[in-house]
């Protein structure tokens, strides 16, 4: 979708209630993923991660074949994937599997994610930077089918993954300059976390010049947004949801409160309107409160900014 300038429109998109279905809050994945759809929106995400803290989460592969399953045209995607937990060869075969499945939607963010999660798949945290940067390095060979090699196993015979599966748009997470040297070499996009229309101008500019270094076009911006949405004005929803977020991620409430998300759907289409000024091409919102009355109010929101 574009503006009356001609310029496009941010794609508009909402994680689904991975880390709530397991313990039955809200909606089941694929009751989210159609009603998702139903209302217009573009993209449904999951993030990727065995724990969460003590919050219930659901494997993310298995939650996007599901809502695969249910819808046929809304976009899928990891936000972000974390393939150094697994061997390469197998965190290919599920991207290409999802893409199969999926009818060639997927949206592959690729992050390396903490420290914390490697020790149970038996996988050094120091290594994962180097495992996440193999696997973009094979993936494409690995999803055309044919035989291709193996990287980190040494003699490892070439594997064939079928069927082969086009090579879904890559988006780099993370903001650090290793997660940006990594952009401007594989990505096709950079998937911001929570960065506000100035971050993200300011960082596409540095790729912009990072990535003509490879002889690579300057990546797509993207960001997920936290936050909630209002029916009706609510003066104090953008300070509860910074503490609220604040408190659940271990964050200090200061440095979330410009970046949080909050507002009526006229007043968060103003601020989608901000993020598209700065270039974005993507907004992955993760919402607070009733999932399906929030995803109302953010097709509401959709629509408006489509205007």
């Amino acid at each position: 979708m574009t503006d009356p300038e001609g310029r496009r429109n941010p794609r508009i998109g909402i994680f689904l209630p991975y880390m709530s279905e397991a313990v039955g809050r809200g909606p089941d994945i694929a009751t989210a993923a159609r009603h998702a759809e139903e209302v217009g929106l573009d993209a449904l995400w999951v993030g990727d991660n065995l724990t969460v803290g003590d919050t219930p989460i659901v494997e993310s592969t298995l939650a996007l074949a599901t809502a695969a399953a249910v819808t046929r045209r809304v976009a899928i995607g990891f936000c972000v994937m974390l393939p150094a937990l697994r061997p390469v060869a197998w965190a290919a075969k599920q991207v290409g599997t999802l893409q199969h499945l999926s009818g060639h939607r997927l949206e592959l963010g690729v992050g390396v994610g903490g420290p914390d999660e490697y020790p149970a798949v038996g996988v050094p945290a120091a290594e994962r930077g180097r495992r996440t940067d193999e696997f973009l390095a094979a993936l494409p060979a690995l999803l055309r089918g044919g035989p291709a090699p193996v990287p980190g196993v040494p003699g490892s015979p070439e594997v064939v993954l079928a069927p082969a599966a086009p090579m879904p748009p890559v988006w780099i997470g993370g903001g650090s300059a290793a997660a940006l040297r990594r952009t401007a070499r594989y990505g096709d996009g950079w998937f911001a976390d929570m960065a506000t229309p100035e971050r993200l101008r300011e960082v596409g500019g540095q790729l912009r010049d990072m990535a003509a270094e490879h002889g690579r076009p300057a990546p797509r911006l993207a960001t997920a947004a936290l936050g909630a949405l209002s029916a009706r004005p609510d003066p104090d929803l953008a300070e509860r949801q910074a503490r609220r977020f604040a408190e659940a991620f271990g964050w200090d409430p200061d440095d979330v409160r410009d970046m949080v998300v909050t507002g009526t759907p006229a007043q968060v289409a103003e601020r989608v309107a901000e993020y598209a000024a700065a270039g974005a091409d993507s907004l992955a919102f993760l919402l607070d409160g009733d999932w399906l009355a929030q995803c109302d109010l953010l097709a509401e929101v959709r629509e408006l900014a489509a205007r």
